[in-house]
């Protein structure tokens, strides 16, 4: 999975609230905070649908630009009515049409882009054929980036309570085979990697961190949702997304 750097999801709405106010800081902080977030789903969006990596570039940068630093999207957001995501995804949609229709329009980005991109971040994620659309591209890029959120604070609790055992038990038995198409090793072999004196103690281990990464990702959702009911559907969504049949993505939760 791609290293994730921003802010996303915890302060979701807040930053797009944020991002409405006559406060020019708090906008500008806040605006870059929300494309720091969903830079990626849309340049993968954009990939799909035909754009060269220097297009989806350039685009990517126009997207923001015209949406997001006016900014016209969190102005529109509601969330009362509906995801932001969903609504960001149809804006791209409409961009994406008349960009085609406009070949020559007038860039809108500012000399030297409103994001700071180099190729190696696009190369980070690897998309599966499951995400052959656009909208599946966006929404895997999506997932990816949250799941990389709540794994790197789950890493940093159990490192920082002397439990890093726990997270090495994890990362050796479900991440590695997930995303780095390792070798599924058995608890024995993890047990012998990782000093733990038992298997029944190897599971133990997995059963925590398993349950600690559901509260994590449920927790996070929540904050981009307006109800449990609805943080709940989109947590059993991103399994089954993830999964595609196969029963890898499963054994997380």
């Amino acid at each position: 999975m791609a290293g994730g750097g921003g802010q996303f999801p915890s302060t979701h709405w807040s930053a797009i609230f944020s991002a409405r106010t006559q406060d020019e800081t708090r906008r500008r902080l806040a605006t870059e905070s929300l494309i720091v977030a969903y830079w990626k789903p849309v340049y993968w969006y954009l990939r799909r649908h035909g754009c060269s990596h220097p297009e989806a570039e350039d685009w990517t940068q126009d997207f923001f630009c015209e949406f997001f630093v006016e900014p016209k999207l969190p102005r529109a957001a509601d969330r009362q009515i509906g995801r932001f995501r969903q609504l960001l995804l149809t804006a791209l949609k409409h961009f994406v049409a008349n960009a085609r229709r406009n070949k020559q329009r007038k860039k809108r980005a500012p000399a030297g882009g409103i994001l700071s991109l180099s190729p190696s971040p696009f190369a980070e994620i690897d998309l599966p054929e499951s995400a052959g659309t656009p909208e599946q591209a966006f929404y895997y890029a999506w997932i990816t980036e949250l799941l990389d959120q709540v794994l790197a604070e789950i890493r940093a609790q159990y490192r920082n309570c002397g439990m890093a055992t726990h997270w090495e038990v994890f990362q050796l038995k479900i991440l590695a085979p997930i995303f780095e198409n390792a070798e599924e090793l058995s608890l024995r072999q993890i047990c012998q990697r990782c000093g733990v004196t038992t298997e029944v103690q190897a599971g133990s281990m997995l059963i925590t961190v398993k349950r600690r990464f559901c509260r994590v990702l449920k927790r996070r959702l929540r904050n981009l949702t307006c109800s449990d009911a609805e943080a709940e559907a989109e947590f059993q969504e991103i399994f089954r997304f993830l999964s595609g049949g196969s029963a890898d993505a499963a054994a997380l939760g």
